[in-house]
């Protein structure tokens, strides 16, 4: 009899439970919604895109304190899934894989660069999941009707090195040879289109480029050569931050007296440890504000970054991750669903007003609204281990459509 009642016990113990986890788990709960983002979380690339990741992981929080999004009258919380890539185009796809199989994210951002992005590209769009990929739309990332899940989510930056080889132009006459640096690959082949036009535009000589393999260490050949043409101006325009930082501190040590200037800024951290001295007076122009002395909202957001993870770990790559949330959850919202077909729409027709300003899609030559563009740009100079905004500019689409013939 004690058996039995204890057995009783048991299985009237276990109908309680169950009873309970099916009462938590029931209506009123929030269910989850992913976001994945792919790129390097270690290695010397890790300095540019964890900020990124950590300023998602804090505006998830944030969203989810708010309530999270609802779609469909039901409410879900954001759950940020990142993978770490080193920026290898094989780990990209592993971790491509990983996201979309395993994790089951139908929305990625990243991976950086034209080779890890070109990679993930067949398997997103295999797989009906949108990336919005950390380059520019290129031969190696293009965009348009064949490839409808990708977007070209770095700011265009075409208008970026227009804005800079003008205000070098005005402010810097005596530049009159121009030595270009830039890696093996697509992406070099586009930084050898951008600075040849700019400079022919002005008057300049591209007098050498030098393609180097990434992940190079010893730039001394490189810059031998560079130094035999008697540059007046270096431009590293689209090398990683390590690299670029490299070629700043070896140019300077065998000689160099000459100007810098990249139309894509690197780390102001990494520029700071790897160059040191030689980093001064680095001139960048770029589409990201600088947070710490900008508007209200930015000044607040990366007071809140800096608290939890130091100054150290700052950049203002930072907006992607922000950005990334909050553009995703104004969508799901608007158009009710989390349905590619429905939400990519609105997506490549609504300008989004995010952390770092107002970003659209354009056409950008391609034929379809895909690439990102902001219209501000802002002159910066490296200054006291930290960059100093010069001047800022208003570049509208249709000035930048008109002239690069898109």
């Amino acid at each position: 009899m004690k058996k039995w009642l204890a057995s009783l016990l048991v299985v009237l113990m276990a109908v309680v439970l169950v009873f309970t986890a099916s009462c938590a788990s029931g209506e009123g709960e929030a269910k989850v919604i992913k976001m994945g983002l792919l790129g390097p979380l270690t290695g010397p690339a890790a300095s540019y895109w964890l900020p990124a990741v950590r300023a998602a992981e804090m505006t998830a929080e944030e969203v989810n304190a708010a309530g999270g999004i609802v779609v469909g009258g039901e409410r879900y919380t954001v759950e940020i899934v990142s993978v770490d890539d080193m920026v290898s185009a094989e780990r990209s796809v592993d971790g491509a894989h990983k996201l979309i199989f395993d994790d089951k994210v139908r929305y990625i951002r990243g991976p950086i660069g034209v080779t890890c992005s070109g990679a993930v590209q067949p398997i997103a769009e295999e797989n009906k999941v949108v990336l919005m990929s950390g380059t520019i739309a290129e031969e190696g990332f293009p965009i348009g009707t064949e490839y409808p899940y990708s977007f070209a989510a770095l700011w265009l930056t075409d208008p970026v090195a227009m804005v800079g080889y003008r205000w070098l132009a005005e402010n810097h006459p005596e530049v009159k040879r121009v030595a270009l640096i830039a890696r093996v690959g697509p992406t070099g082949d586009v930084s050898e289109r951008r600075v040849s036009e700019r400079t022919q535009e002005h008057g300049m000589e591209l007098v050498i480029v030098e393609r180097y393999e990434a992940g190079t260490m010893d730039f001394s050949p490189h810059i031998t050569r560079i130094l035999a043409k008697d540059p007046d101006l270096i431009d590293t325009d689209a090398c990683p931050s390590g690299e670029s930082s490299l070629i700043v501190k070896q140019a300077r040590e065998m000689g160099y007296e000459g100007l810098f200037y990249s139309s894509i800024a690197p780390s102001a951290l990494v520029l700071s440890m790897v160059a040191g001295e030689y980093a001064e007076g680095f001139i960048v122009s770029t589409s990201r504000p600088d947070f710490a002395t900008g508007t209200p909202e930015q000044q607040a957001f990366y007071q809140k970054f800096v608290a939890r993870y130091g100054e150290e770990a700052w950049s203002a790559i930072a907006h992607a991750g922000v950005d990334m949330v909050y553009s995703l959850k104004q969508a799901f919202e608007a158009v009710d669903s989390f349905d590619p077909e429905v939400v990519m729409p609105y997506i490549e027709e609504t300008p989004y007003e995010g952390l770092a300003g107002k970003s659209s899609y354009v056409e950008a030559g391609w034929g379809v609204k895909r690439q990102n563009y902001s219209e501000a740009v802002y002159l910066k100079i490296f200054r006291n281990e930290k960059y100093e905004t010069i001047e800022t500019f208003n570049v509208p689409y249709e000035e930048v459509a008109e002239k690069m013939g898109y």
